[in-house]
């Protein structure tokens, strides 16, 4: 039995190994990302290929229109080499019109690299052979043996080597570098292409300065132009020269991402990455690269190409088919061996559930005496927690208790000092009125009929007794509430809050809303109360309630709620 358990166990560990998923390039996968959205920069690029065409007008100069015509072929002439075509005859026509032979041959350049790019090769040897080099400028010239390589190039990749054919071409391409070379300064953003073009040596002391100048461009450079995607190709050529396959890999996967990024249907940096990963046996990737190349050579379009790539295509799909019928073989194997380590795993299982119905049959007792212990356990662990709450509910009814008899002997003497307070009132009040009457008496027996009419007509003792009261209702409300002011100040905003004058203990504002506090909310009532007018209570309260931090209605309800806190 732990035989076959160590089986299944070494079983499981070596299929968890041989599935360990293989490191992916990391520009690799950046370079699937690309290829996904690869429609999305044909979109961009036609947007701005919209907006060109929607410049153009009848009534443009023939300088304008020249103009506008190179901007659109600057679009199309690695995107849609027919609708380049158009741009090129028009300024060609253009170029004549105007007498201007110079402008005239520089199209005529275009058109061979046009001609060249869909696989036209006689036309563009044709073409070529009739542009005037005598009437072309320097910057031009090198325009003119660029194309003139392009095509050579072409020439000995695609005729293949018939009676040497592809070496005279290659001889052609190289004596015209020799010659382009005179042409190109180093502010020429393909010089250094150019010159690593001449290069085929690695010991050439000229070798390391122009590979790191092309390093350093593409580090600064977005990928997404012909001049870095050149770089980068360059670059991977001179990488193959040292033997180094990885950075050849690497720079092709740049070149590819500079090219699908401008939607450049001419790629070749693609078609050779297909062709590396196929010896590597990535076949996904390889199909992905070639399938692409095969799509953009229909759109550009390029009829060699197409052919080349279709036998391309047709070894991918023969690899596929290998890769699927291997697979399949595979797959049956482990599908038997897998039958195997089943019924393994079924024998076992069967004899791990016989142990353990053996087990629990000879534990069954000792099982069950430990949950009746188990549930007695719990049982006092319930009890004792129950004790527990009772306990502390209460310990809690005994301290709210304690409070509310607290409260109750502090309301029970705040009210006994309160009534002591009223009696006095009262009783002053009462002598008050008692010495008054007995003043007016005396005054009327001795005849002094003008002083009892003073005396009555003066407002000075009732303002006396008034500012008695207030200085009466003031201590005994303050005395209940001693924090009536400062809880009151906390309703209103910081430099609203009101401050009293030295020996004032409230003011007008501060008895209305003490009142109301009290549970007088009238102002009729507060006005009687306080003997002021009903306006002079409304304002005071309209005033108070503009300056508190809460609203209007909220504010009433919050004075009521001070010292209940």
């Amino acid at each position: 039995m732990r035989l076959l358990i160590f089986l299944t166990i070494a079983f499981t560990c070596l299929a968890t190994f041989a599935s360990k998923p293989t490191p992916v390039n990391p520009l690799v996968e950046r370079l699937d990302s690309v290829l996904k959205i690869s429609d999305d920069f044909a979109h961009a690029k036609q947007t701005r290929i919209d907006l060109l065409c929607k410049k153009k007008s009848s009534g443009m100069k023939d300088e304008e229109r020249l103009w506008l015509n190179k901007m659109l072929y600057d679009e199309y002439y690695v995107y849609k080499a027919d609708s380049a075509m158009n741009y090129v005859n028009d300024n060609i026509d253009i170029a004549r019109r105007i007498g201007r032979k110079d402008i005239e041959q520089e199209w005529r350049i275009n058109k061979t690299f046009l001609y060249a790019a869909q696989g036209l090769l006689s036309e563009a040897e044709k073409e070529l052979a009739s542009i005037d080099v005598a009437s072309i400028d320097k910057d031009t010239r090198f325009s003119y043996y660029e194309t003139a390589i392009y095509l050579y190039s072409h020439l000995s990749q695609y005729i293949g080597n018939p009676n040497g054919m592809s070496e005279r071409y290659d001889s052609i391409s190289d004596s015209l570098r020799h010659e382009a070379v005179k042409y190109i300064s180093p502010s020429n953003p393909s010089y250094y292409s150019f010159r690593a073009s001449m290069l085929t040596d690695p010991s050439d002391p000229e070798w390391a300065p122009v590979k790191h100048k092309l390093a350093e461009s593409l580090k600064q450079s977005p990928l997404n132009n012909r001049i870095s995607a050149i770089n980068a190709y360059t670059l991977a050529k001179m990488c193959l020269k040292e033997g180094d396959e990885a950075g050849h890999t690497d720079n092709l996967i740049k070149s590819a991402i500079a090219d699908i990024r401008m939607s450049n249907r001419d790629i070749a940096s693609l078609e050779e990455l297909s062709d590396i990963f196929y010896r590597q046996g990535d076949i996904d990737h390889g199909y992905g690269c070639i399938s692409y190349c095969f799509k953009a050579a229909l759109q550009y379009p390029n009829r060699v190409r197409v052919v080349n790539i279709s036998s391309v295509i047709d070894r991918f799909q023969q690899a596929a088919e290998q890769r699927n019928a291997d697979q399949e073989h595979k797959l049956s194997r482990s599908l038997l061996a897998v039958s195997i380590l089943s019924i393994v795993l079924v024998l076992t299982l069967i004899a791990t559930f016989i142990q353990f119905f053996k087990l629990k049959h000879s534990h069954r007792s000792l099982v069950d005496s430990e949950t009746r212990l188990n549930e007695h356990m719990k049982e006092l662990h319930e009890t004792h927690k129950r004790l527990n709450d009772v306990n502390q509910e209460l310990t809690e009814a005994n301290e709210k208790l304690r409070r509310s008899n607290d409260k109750l002997v502090k309301s029970n003497s705040i009210k006994e000092e309160y009534v002591g307070y009223v009696f006095s009132i009262c009783s002053n009040y009462l002598t008050k009125i008692e010495e008054f009457r007995k003043n007016i008496a005396r005054k009327l027996k001795v005849g002094k009929i003008e002083d009892v009419k003073n005396l009555i007509s003066s407002s000075q003792i009732e303002q006396d007794e008034l500012n008695d009261f207030y200085h009466s209702f003031d201590t005994i409300f303050l005395h209940i509430y001693p924090n009536f002011v400062e809880d009151f100040n906390k309703l209103l905003r910081p430099e609203e809050q009101i401050v009293l004058k030295k020996d004032e203990l409230l003011n007008t504002e501060l008895r209305i809303y003490a009142l109301i506090r009290l549970g007088i909310n009238n102002s009729v009532k507060i006005s009687d109360f306080l003997h002021i007018s009903p306006q002079t209570v409304y304002n005071n309260r309209l005033r108070t309630r503009n300056k508190a931090i809460v609203s209007k209605d909220e504010f009433t309800a919050r004075v009521r709620w001070l010292g209940k806190e």
